[in-house]
């Protein structure tokens, strides 16, 4: 067996164990919130938000399309011919984010990498790197917006919008030295913006679901939780942040909004439960379409 085979075996069985601790954390926190809100009406007070649910369902959805967006704005800067068009990128995305929570090695990464290859001749080099810029977005973007939110003070909402406009001014010049080729036709003035409604969207979710569950919290406090949460997803410990995300919201959510630590893990719970529905629904179709593409196209 060659070293390559060694090494893909090896991050195998990493990403096996993510994928168990993810599942560990998981029940784990169903059981902490379970407990930590017992007798305070959670199960009627669901039950009496439909509303808000269905929002927050939308609301994954609005993510989904978004997330495409960005991956379709930032690959029109490399070579994939034909072009990507919107509606496959966002069948990709979906089933991508469906893919990635398998027990293999960022399945949904390297199925995207791989579908883009054979169908749009984009070397798998350059489906890397426009993920790095991907995430370099999300860690400028989403960190730093993040960051300022929770130790701002009085102008943190101002900073907050001056910090999305200074990597709205730099993306572009910044990629360009970095990937040493010209991005203009990825749009990069778009980025960060696509990225900052993400993370309103991903905030908005968590703020809903922190309702259904009886917390009141603002909505910058939100963007600290989902900022915080949407960061844990990408450093990829475990499928999508799998159980790692939860127990990030509910240590952080008693530490700054204040609300009860289990309270807040039930909030992430219902909002991971949200997820599901749009990424199971979402993603097979996107699997569907994807197949079904492929087959004309041979």
């Amino acid at each position: 067996m060659g070293h390559s085979d060694a090494e893909r075996r090896l991050l195998k069985a990493f990403r096996t164990a993510g994928w168990v601790l993810g599942l560990g954390l998981l029940a784990g926190a169903v059981v902490f919130a379970a407990v930590g809100v017992a007798g305070s009406g959670l199960e009627v007070a669901v039950n009496e938000s439909p509303g808000a649910l269905s929002a927050v369902v939308g609301l994954v959805g609005v993510n989904l399309l978004l997330t495409a967006a960005l991956f379709w704005a930032v690959t029109r800067g490399f070579d994939a011919e034909p072009p990507v068009p919107y509606g496959r990128m966002l069948a990709l995305t979906a089933a991508s984010g469906l893919l990635n929570y398998v027990p293999a090695v960022r399945a949904g990464l390297w199925g995207r990498a791989a579908y883009l290859r054979r169908f749009h001749g984009l070397a798998v080099r350059q489906s890397v790197l426009s993920l790095g810029v991907v995430l370099g977005l999300a860690v400028v973007v989403v960190g730093g917006v993040g960051s300022v939110l929770l130790v701002g003070g009085p102008a943190r909402w101002w900073l907050a919008a001056a910090w999305v406009g200074l990597a709205t001014m730099t993306a572009g010049p910044v990629a360009e030295r970095v990937l040493r080729r010209p991005m203009g036709a990825a749009w990069p003035w778009a980025w960060a913006g696509l990225r900052a409604l993400d993370l309103a969207a991903a905030a908005g979710r968590l703020w809903l679901a922190m309702r259904v569950v009886g917390a009141e919290v603002g909505f910058g406090d939100a963007v600290v939780l989902a900022s915080a949460s949407l960061l844990v997803k990408l450093v990829g410990l475990t499928p999508n942040g799998l159980g790692l995300s939860e127990w990030v919201v509910a240590a952080l959510g008693a530490a700054v909004a204040p609300v009860e630590a289990a309270t807040a893990a039930a909030a992430a719970l219902l909002d991971r439960a949200a997820e599901a529905v749009v990424l199971v629904g979402g993603g097979t179709a996107g699997l569907w379409t994807l197949r079904r593409s492929a087959r004309s196209v041979a």
